[in-house]
């Protein structure tokens, strides 16, 4: 040990629960089996914090999979970690992973690999003199435009073209499935295309407000940026806006450097190949690199691979991209050279003698990814409908997934670090390997399909939360009982300042200090500002409701060794949603009956139907809308995307393969809890001894009475 002290580092890290030393080898001795390769997206980022960002949610997802006792894992395997450095040049973190063999013969088998891992981060965001701000806000004129474009286009494939294709393959795929139907296909169909098209109308109508919307926002902006410059040399409004439009600029400035000035790009894709230098170092010959990029990073590291270096000097075996801005950005711009690129075909040709995966994950809220990478808009075109309802073509292009993050617009670009069964799950038993066991093809798909529905289904409570916010505190009877709720809380505030010494304040005195929430009239005892910031807090309290339901959701899916049945899960989570799209309906309702007399009964009665029914398909929707599905990589010999077989999650949920994963975790479930009863019960046991042990020391220590006596 003292001869190896100076190529020796010795770190501290937790392993089943307890504390110990652990050894390995520093500097270039070290050897691994994956290195993972993290490039950040855009804006300025902190040394390590995209490390941290994905190498937390990467390790605690490989250590639960490799202790998962359906492979026969168990306590001795899982994730140590030997290093930490997040200061260093560049920041890493390594690992070794210990997990079951790939084909145990049965459950609890003690074969073990070991596998080692190291996580680094390339940060070019400190590597050149950033654009000065005129300059920034000269190109994000025209480039907003363009991103405004792309972002309709997907939104236009989401909230329109989607609900289409489901409205035409629904009967179709109800048609030929009707050996599992029967007589009831005749029943189905009508229902069927009665849901389909209020989901098209529904999301047609939605486009056109979002794109109002963003049209607006649009317009704005360009007569805004010109003038920013100008506007700052006013000193008054340089000290107010100054913090805002610097945030703006670091966020933007970047990809301004990245497409207008090749010199400053140069040096992003620099950082890039000094890291897959570092990670060659650590793999040798044996080993693989995998390169992870998000955003911006995705554009310069794809470009940086496929056009500029060949990926097998690095042993890059695997891209990942995801939020990938690689067709938005493209490549740098050099004056009077055509703006012309091809991602795909430079990947294809390049790693054509060795072949590199490349897996892209899209969120289909997302605007800066917009979608599949191809080389065209028609091709992208036809990937992105594969993800959805494959039909044979010839597209070429990556691994597509598209994934649910948030299913809400603007929210789902910086999030994906979340996304664990879509994002996190398929790149960490990437980076353990082959040799890592597959997941079961009827278990994968239950867990993506309940994924979306989770996700649908909180998005459905975000929308049911406005009006219900919106309304509530606006009715006579609510906005009384939020005045008397108001005033309460005022006279105990007031009372307890009161208290301290010296103090003028008293309860009635903090009541008239809310005076101006009330407005003294019976129709609506709330005031304006009463009203918006009783939304206001309501909104805060129904958000924060539906998070801790989306935090519990996701816990039990995602983290529980033994999780429910896919049923009862599905109806136990279907309860806050029925809160929440109810109150949604009744809220909406109540504003039609008490402000809508105007109208007319009749009128009010067929908008209260209206409601109740359009209420009753937001509940029903992320049950039966359309599920996502992987697209295949596939290049000039790849196989044609063929239409896949309609799949019904009971049926799926029925078959034998998925009841016995789920036999298989409920008997680890239950080994788990009596190997932890017995951990408990031999703690309890040392305790007693213990007890007793200390008792017969004080019992020997104390002079027996024959002693006291001789003694008095």
């Amino acid at each position: 040990m003292a001869t190896n002290q100076s190529r020796t580092r010795r770190t501290f890290h937790r392993t089943g629960g307890t504390l110990r030393w652990a050894e390995r080898p520093g500097g270039r001795d070290q050897k691994f089996d994956t290195v993972l390769v993290l490039v950040h997206g855009m804006g300025a980022a902190f040394r390590s914090e995209i490390l941290l960002e994905w190498s937390e949610p990467l390790l605690q997802r490989m250590d639960w999979l490799a202790r998962d006792r359906v492979i026969g894992g168990n306590s001795s395997h899982g994730v140590t970690i030997h290093n930490s450095d997040l200061v260093g040049d560049p920041p890493m973190i390594t690992a070794t992973v210990k997990f079951p063999g790939p084909e145990p013969e049965v459950p609890y088998a003690p074969t073990t690999i070991e596998h080692s891992v190291a996580v680094l981060e390339a940060r070019w965001s400190e590597s050149f003199v950033p654009m000065k701000r005129a300059q920034v806000f000269q190109w994000a004129i025209a480039f907003l435009w363009r991103a405004i474009i792309r972002m309709l286009a997907q939104f236009w494939g989401t909230m329109v073209l989607v609900p289409w294709y489901t409205l035409t393959n629904h009967p179709r795929s109800i048609w030929r499935n009707w050996r599992q139907l029967g007589f009831l296909r005749f029943l189905a169909i009508p229902g069927v295309v009665v849901i389909d098209l209020v989901r098209l109308i529904l999301a047609f109508t939605a486009y056109v407000v979002v794109s109002a919307f963003v049209f607006a926002l649009g317009i704005v902006a360009s007569a805004i940026l010109p003038l920013v410059s100008p506007l700052l040399l006013i000193p008054a409004f340089k000290k107010a806006a100054q913090d805002v439009i610097d945030g703006i600029v670091e966020s933007i400035g970047d990809v301004a450097a990245w497409k207008e000035r090749p010199v400053r790009a140069m040096a992003m894709r620099l950082v890039v190949r000094s890291a897959l230098e570092r990670a060659r170092e650590l793999v040798r010959d044996t080993g693989e690199v995998h390169v992870f990029a998000h955003s911006q990073g995705a554009a310069v590291a794809t470009f940086a691979l496929f056009e500029e270096l060949t990926p097998s000097d690095y042993q890059v075996k695997r891209l990942t991209t995801v939020g990938a801005a690689v067709t938005l950005l493209g490549r740098d711009k050099w004056r009077g050279r055509p703006d012309v690129y091809t991602p795909v075909s430079d990947w294809l040709r390049v790693t054509k003698d060795a072949p590199v995966e490349w897996a892209n994950h899209w969120a289909i809220w997302d605007p800066f990814s917009s979608g599949p990478i191809a080389d065209t808009n028609l091709g992208a075109r036809a990937r992105w409908r594969n993800a959805y309802f494959p039909v044979p073509d010839d597209s070429e292009g990556p691994e597509e997934h598209a994934v649910h993050n948030t299913s809400q617009p603007f929210t789902d670009h910086s999030v994906y670090y979340k996304n664990i069964v879509q994002v996190v799950d398929p790149t960490a038993r990437s980076v353990l390997g082959s040799r890592f066991p597959s997941p079961k093809p009827t278990v994968d798909y239950v867990d993506n399909r309940l994924s979306v529905v989770d996700k649908k289904s909180n998005g459905a409570n975000m929308l049911a939360s406005l009006p219900i916010a919106a309304i509530l505190p606006g009715l006579p009877l609510t906005a009384s009982w939020l005045i008397w709720v108001y005033s309460g809380i005022a006279w105990l505030v007031g009372w307890i300042l009161g208290l301290i010494p010296g103090s003028k304040v008293t309860p009635e005195s903090a009541q008239s200090a809310i005076g101006f929430l009330v407005s003294g009239d019976p129709k609506m005892p709330l005031s304006a500002w009463g009203w918006v910031i009783s939304s206001l807090l309501l909104l805060a309290v129904l958000i924060w409701i539906n998070q801790m339901v989306s935090w519990l959701s996701l816990r039990s899916r995602v983290w529980k060794r033994c999780p429910r049945s896919p049923k009862l899960w599905l109806l136990l989570w279907s309860i806050p949603r029925v809160f929440f799209v109810a109150g949604g309906a009744v809220a909406l309702c109540v504003a039609v009956v008490h402000w809508g007399a105007p109208l007319g009964g009749d009128v009010v009665t067929w908008l209260c139907i209206l409601i109740v029914a359009t209420a009753v398909f937001v509940f029903i929707e992320p049950l039966i809308a359309p599920v996502p599905m992987i697209v295949p990589a596939r290049g000039p010999a790849g196989p044609a995307a063929e239409a896949p077989a309609a799949r019904r999650l009971l049926a799926v949920i029925a078959e034998d393969e998925f009841q016995d994963d789920l036999r298989l975790r409920r008997e680890g479930h239950k080994a788990e809890r009596e190997e932890l009863q017995r951990l408990a019960d031999e703690r309890k046991k040392v305790r007693r001894d213990a007890a007793a042990a200390r008792k017969d020391t004080l019992r020997s220590s104390r002079p027996s009475a024959a002693a006291k006596a001789s003694a008095t």
